[in-house]
């Protein structure tokens, strides 16, 4: 028999059509963090729920939970009893993880272990006086408010608000083919043959059309001067020539517009199909977050703890009710291109739970920037900025200092803000899987981060990482990189002077698509295989990135 078989059950199911878990149903429910352990004693694999509290549970626990009564927690078997919609959506809305925090941010004691570590005697008084608590209370009501009209829980958990409940994040809609076609493939394309020898290459194929076309002309106009300069000895067929000749040189002046249309069509026609092989690859490739990740950022928003911003999404260090909103640092960073920005939630909550407000940006609907020319760089960081301080739910945020990153191609646009805008503002630049200096067709930088005085920038990669690494875009990309880039030092070392440095730091087994949860990834070029856990690559890089900012290094667990 079920641990809450009896008239409860009966009632639950006039709540509307009750029917079991579908599969996905229930993958969906043990894919919120730490839903695959029990919520109290934390076994493995739960079998049982509270749906009152949206948590899972292991078969002695749900007993204990029984115990507490139907109006405390109501408990059901995840595989063997029917479930109303109203039932699954508040395990949807609820988590292990959520309830955890929730208990724990609002003065709930934490306990090491939970209650395995309590012998039977003295479980059930602990346990009952946790769910009987203003706490506990407040949660469930909360939770049932949020089944019924879509509310949340405000920051001091005393009444359900107004807001929407995060059960999914919205989509976001991909471009259309002939936009990305318009607003990125083609500045792309075209800022490919901006280079010295790509621009001598066109200078030289025009002046040779235009030279033919020229040299029509006067073919042409030399025949005619041919003719007015035979002697006149019928004047008569010398007319009937001479027009002969003027209609031959209007066939050569259309001869030499015709060289001019060819000479411009045939760059055009080159690049055509390349412009349409950028945009199809912009179109396909695009890098969706793991579902983790997602489920993390909802859990995020619905603790405070971040807010999913017009611009960018915030992830907010944790401050107590009489703590002052206050970060060390602040992290302004760029996806790279491509990549779903809630990608970037786990190794953004690793920054903000040691004191680092991060603030990842939206680069939606195209997820890339092709041209700078077409990015107000310093404006969109200067909103980004006041975005993350001003329109926090916990009110106005102070911070110490910022700093500029990126991954991949979004490292780019944190160099090119460096060396084009920000280097007063801020000093400090992290760039994760970048090996390579901004493109200056594309990314043009004033001066290199060599020549810009006191930048202190960081260079993390993984070991495994082929696309940063890979020489298919030039050779010597690396090293006009490290040319460019302030002084190499050692980690930890001082700093030669005082015009900054760059510590490299190499992850051994990480790879390219490491940095965020996504992937595998194919594009541009294929990325190497990661020989650690995706975990530990993020914690070597948020470690690594921590030390950098702050001094300091994640406890590790």
């Amino acid at each position: 028999m079920a641990p809450n078989d009896g008239p409860a059950t009966s009632a639950a199911a006039k709540a509307g059509t009750a029917r079991p878990l579908t599969p996905a149903q229930h993958a969906a429910i043990a894919a919120l963090p730490s839903n695959n352990t029990c919520a109290e004693c934390r076994a493995s694999h739960p079998d049982w729920a509270s749906v009152t509290f949206g948590i899972t549970l292991c078969l002695e626990c749900a007993g204990a939970h029984r115990g507490l009564g139907v109006h405390l927690s109501f408990v059901r078997s995840l595989t063997m009893d029917d479930w109303t919609e109203e039932q699954y959506g508040k395990m949807m809305g609820g988590g292990n993880a959520r309830w955890r925090e929730y208990w724990q941010a609002h003065g709930g004691e934490k306990e090491e272990g939970e209650w395995g570590n309590y012998d039977g005697g003295g479980m059930m008084p602990r346990m009952r006086a946790k769910y009987e608590s203003g706490v506990a209370t407040k949660y469930r009501e909360a939770l049932s408010a949020n089944d019924a009209s879509g509310g949340t829980a405000d920051s001091a958990g005393t009444a359900p608000s107004p807001s929407p409940v995060v059960r999914s994040l919205p989509a976001d809609p991909p471009p259309s083919f002939d936009d990305l076609l318009r607003s990125q493939a083609w500045p792309f394309v075209l800022s490919t043959i901006s280079t010295r020898k790509s621009k001598l290459m066109c200078v030289m194929w025009v002046a040779m059309g235009l030279s033919c076309a020229y040299g029509a002309h006067l073919w042409g106009k030399g025949s005619n001067n041919v003719t007015s300069s035979l002697p006149s000895v019928n004047p008569s067929a010398q007319g009937q020539m001479g027009a002969a000749v003027s209609e031959s040189n209007g066939h050569y002046d259309v001869i030499a517009l015709g060289i001019i249309a060819f000479t411009a069509a045939i760059p055009y026609l080159l690049l055509r199909p390349f412009a349409h092989k950028v945009a199809k690859g912009l179109l396909l490739n695009r890098q969706a977050a793991f579902k983790s990740a997602r489920n993390l950022l909802m859990e995020r928003i619905f603790l405070g703890r971040a807010q999913r911003l017009e611009r960018c999404d915030v992830y907010y260090p944790t401050v107590s009710e009489r703590q002052e909103a206050k970060a060390k640092y602040g992290l302004i960073f760029y996806p790279g291109a491509l990549v779903d920005r809630a990608a970037y939630a786990p190794i953004a909550t690793l920054l903000s739970e040691a004191g680092i407000l991060v603030a990842v940006a939206n680069l939606e609907p195209h997820r890339v920037v092709a041209k700078l020319a077409d990015y107000p760089l310093k404006e969109k960081l200067m909103h980004i900025l006041s975005d993350s301080v001003l329109l926090s739910s916990q009110g106005v945020w102070s911070v110490d200092a910022w700093a500029i990153g990126g991954h991949s191609m979004g490292g780019h646009l944190a160099i090119a803000a460096m060396a084009n805008e920000l280097s007063s503002t801020m000093k400090k630049v992290v760039l994760w899987g970048v090996l390579s200096f901004p493109d200056p067709g594309s990314y043009p930088c004033k001066q290199t981060l060599r020549e810009t005085d006191g930048v202190y920038a960081l260079v993390v990669n993984g070991s495994e990482d082929k696309i940063s690494t890979s020489t298919a875009y030039g050779k010597d990309k690396e090293k006009i990189f490290w040319e460019k880039m302030p002084p190499k030092v050692s980690p930890g070392t001082a700093p030669p002077s005082k015009r900054g440095c760059t510590q490299h730091v190499i992850v051994e087994g990480g790879n390219h698509s490491g940095c965020a949860h996504y992937g595998p990834q194919t594009f541009p070029l294929p990325d190497g295989v990661r020989t650690i856990t995706l975990e530990e690559q993020q914690r070597q890089f948020a470690n690594t990135t921590l030390d950098f900012l702050l001094d300091e290094a994640i406890k590790r667990d």
